[in-house]
């Protein structure tokens, strides 16, 4: 189970939580009561109905996000559903030999209480923006800034026009927008004053506070006034809204590549918290826009791991986020001490420990492997793949990944399962169980590259039984190019279930006869083609979406197969918390696979992306910058992976810089960044440019 949020209660002596070191904390399980006692610490589960991601407590009780979506208790006894009108998305769940269809609450990126008047709520999916002025009895939709999925976080603010109160949302790749209340005005933005990555978008916000000032310490009857700010979720900045320029202003930095300025929240008069990789900041705003001033809040973080390790080592669960009620330091009998919600608590501690058995054990198999992608038909040969079996250890590596089933759904291996035999898909084969032993012998970890929704043989199957429609022709869909001319892939239908069965049957057998894991590619829709739009999916049910239909798939390889399991995606996808697209939601992903492995290939970004100079380093800064944004945004509840480019394409930037010494700053990148393994490609076999990882 995974921790995911922690605060620690007010007084609240009906409830029988009455200690100042009560703390809430919500974990995959529900929402539990933890009390740091001097001898001993005590848990205990007070509600267990769905997982509990964020805490937010404010005067009149407490909100929870989770699987559940919103949630509201005024007393921790009673707990009221506060859902009712938000999206719903639907998955397939196996039930014995079929499918059937379960519906619950989109995920909740962000909640916000308006500090003002708390019955206002504010609430935002990856898509859409929700408000409701009946403590979320009732919603309704302000839609987004941006037709593009990405939206990360939501909170009330100031007015940029003649209201004083408005809504902000930050989007993963457009910026931050607010819209005013009243909703009879549109969005504003994206507003000036924050960075972007160099040569592309801009950098994603974490989160925002409203941060009292003006004398007061907490909230008081008449409310105080408040400044509004907002961190960063890759680098360690946080900016403070200067509402005359109507622009950010950039009021703390660590001056690193990396960093994070994540879950803030006001700590008092002119302070807030926020968490980071070093554990809980206390950051104290000074007049002006001069800089703020950082401390390292030791007490609060060690309290913090103190229940992070008491879930993990009482209910096996793995801590994100955390919230409490400080004490009423400097407060007048008039005003009450703020309530504060911290997330993001896996920042505090990123190790193994926590993970449940099987987890565990899978993770400790995947993790630590370097090596090279073949072709099968690099390895059928045994004295080639002895060749290749050498160049591995000579350099160090330990791992190889080869297609089991390739890029036109051929089986590379003569399969035994009756679901898998006599189909008349199967190319020239590998001897799997003789190839096994020899790698093992040699230490060599096998990892079977199986291609899923991109599959020609299954595509032509029948007569396209399984394949993606052309809604306008009544026939199979294919890309079309502008010219007119057809865009050689066949892909079949992400929705159906036949499909799946079929490729997890392969994952099963190949592992079964000598593979350690296995490693989906082409996980995502058809994303080319003029005549995109006339493509149809047979097997859509009621109201699944792209990513409803990946997730339910994963889902059933996850229940399916014990041993790890990867995921190949677009660079750009684990670069930003967006799955637009292809459905790579790498949130999603990581919920139910142990490998991540982006495709940071630098040849395949924009040829200005992070090429500041010195531009030859830019190979080094989209492998280390890339893998961390990828490890933070899964939450390091999977490795990251990458694939490193031996291969010159030729575009502009590889025309100048591409050669050994461009591999050797892709390789130092990662290891310099998450650090947790890669694969080098060269779809041709040739691994010349390689550096020795010795």
């Amino acid at each position: 189970m995974v921790l995911l949020a922690l605060t620690a209660l007010p007084a609240l002596a009906q409830a029988g939580l009455e200690s100042p070191q009560d703390f809430l904390a919500g974990g995959k399980a529900g929402l539990y009561s933890v009390v740091l006692g001097r001898d001993e610490v005590e848990t205990r589960l007070i509600w267990g109905e769905g997982s509990v991601s964020s805490i937010h407590p404010f005067d009149g009780g407490w909100y929870f996000t989770g699987s559940r979506g919103i949630v509201f208790s005024a007393d921790l006894r009673k707990f009221e559903n506060r859902s009712a009108g938000l999206p719903l998305k639907t998955l397939k769940i196996p039930e014995g030999d079929a499918f059937t269809l379960s519906s619950q609450t989109v995920e909740i990126k962000s909640l916000a209480v308006d500090p003002a008047q708390p019955n206002r709520l504010a609430a935002c999916t990856g898509t859409e923006l929700w408000y409701s002025e009946t403590s979320g009895k009732s919603w309704i939709s302000l839609g987004s800034p941006s037709v593009v999925q990405g939206l990360k976080s939501v909170s009330f603010g100031p007015g940029q026009g003649a209201s004083q109160h408005a809504v902000w949302v930050s989007h993963a790749i457009k910026g931050v927008f607010s819209r005013e209340i009243d909703g009879k005005s549109g969005w504003t933005g994206p507003v000036a004053g924050l960075p972007k990555v160099f040569g592309s978008n801009g950098e994603e916000v974490s989160s925002f506070a409203l941060v009292p000032t003006g004398g007061q310490a907490g909230i008081a009857s008449t409310g105080p006034a408040w400044n509004f700010i907002a961190g960063l979720s890759f680098l360690s900045k946080i900016f403070h809204w200067d509402p005359a320029r109507k622009t950010f202003v950039e009021r703390y930095s660590d001056i690193k590549d990396f960093g994070s300025a994540d879950s803030l929240a006001p700590a008092g008069r002119d302070s807030c918290f926020a968490i980071s990789n070093n554990g809980i900041e206390r950051f104290s705003l000074t007049p002006g826009n001069g800089r703020m001033a950082m401390k390292p809040d030791a007490r609060l973080t060690d309290a913090s791991k103190s229940v992070v390790e008491a879930l993990r080592s009482r209910n096996d669960d793995r801590a994100i986020c955390l919230a409490w009620i400080p004490d009423i330091d400097a407060a007048t009998p008039s005003t009450k001490p703020l309530p504060i919600a911290i997330g993001e608590l896996w920042r505090l501690s990123q190790d193994d420990s926590g993970l449940a058995t099987d987890a565990l054990r899978r993770r400790q198999l995947a993790k630590g492997k370097n090596g090279l992608y073949l072709q099968t038909g690099f390895v059928i040969n045994p004295e080639t793949r002895a060749t290749y079996f050498d160049l591995i250890q000579s350099l160090g590596l330990n791992s190889l990944v080869v297609d089991m089933k390739d890029d036109y759904g051929r089986l590379r291996f003569a399969p035994r399962s009756p679901l898998l035999a006599g189909t008349d898909r199967t190319g020239q084969t590998l001897d799997i169980e003789s190839f096994a032993a020899e790698a093992r012998e040699r230490g060599i970890y096998l990892i079977a590259r199986v291609v899923v929704f991109k599959d020609e043989a299954l595509h032509k199957w029948k007569n396209g039984a399984l394949a993606v429609r052309d809604a306008v022709s009544g026939g199979l869909w294919q890309g079309i190019k502008a010219d007119g001319q057809p865009i050689q892939e066949y892909w079949v239908d992400p929705y159906s279930t036949e499909v799946w069965r079929y490729n997890v049957e392969i994952a099963r057998e190949v592992t079964a006869r000598g593979f350690d894991e296995v490693q989906f590619d082409y996980i995502r829709f058809p994303t080319d083609g003029e005549n995109l739009g006339n493509a149809r999916f047979p097997s859509q049910d009621g109201s699944m979406t792209q990513d409803s239909a990946l997730e339910s798939f994963l889902s059933y390889a996850r229940r399916s197969l014990e041993v790890p399991i990867g995921v190949d995606i677009y660079g750009a996808n684990g670069w930003y918390r967006s799955g637009t697209r292809t459905g790579q939601d790498v949130e999603m992903l990581s919920t139910y696979v142990d490998v991540i492995c982006p495709m940071l290939y630098p040849s395949h970004f924009e040829q200005a992306f992070l090429a500041q100079a010195p531009a030859e380093l830019r190979p080094y800064r989209i492998y280390k910058i890339g893998t961390l944004r990828n490890l933070a945004i899964a939450r390091d509840k999977a490795i990251v992976r990458p694939y490193v480019q031996a291969f010159y394409l030729n575009v502009s930037y590889d025309k100048t810089y591409y050669g050994p010494s461009y591999v050797v700053e892709e390789v130092e990148g990662v290891q310099d960044g998450a650090n947790q393994g890669m694969t080098f490609w060269n779809n041709s076999g040739r691994y010349a440019d390689l550096p020795s990882l010795r």
